[in-house]
């Protein structure tokens, strides 16, 4: 069953994501998707840390918190 994996409008949908990390999957699709390494991650609307699996038919969210800038501090 396809993991969904979202950050703002954008979104896919895989196989191939189903029991990688969530550290794993930040990597594969930040590019993609535009996921900045600052995101929270929430699986199935719970946060999730960089060491959760993801489970079969899953909903992974990457967010910024409400109020964040789009640019980042050094």
């Amino acid at each position: 069953m396809p993991v969904t994996v979202r950050h703002g409008v954008n979104s896919i949908s895989s196989d191939s994501v189903a029991g990688k990390t969530v550290a794993e999957v930040r990597e594969e699709v930040s590019d993609l998707l535009n996921v900045p390494g600052t995101a929270q991650v929430r699986v199935n609307g719970s946060p999730a840390g960089e060491d959760n699996q993801i489970p079969e038919g899953s909903t992974v969210e990457f967010v910024k918190i409400a109020g964040e800038k789009g640019a980042t501090r050094k």
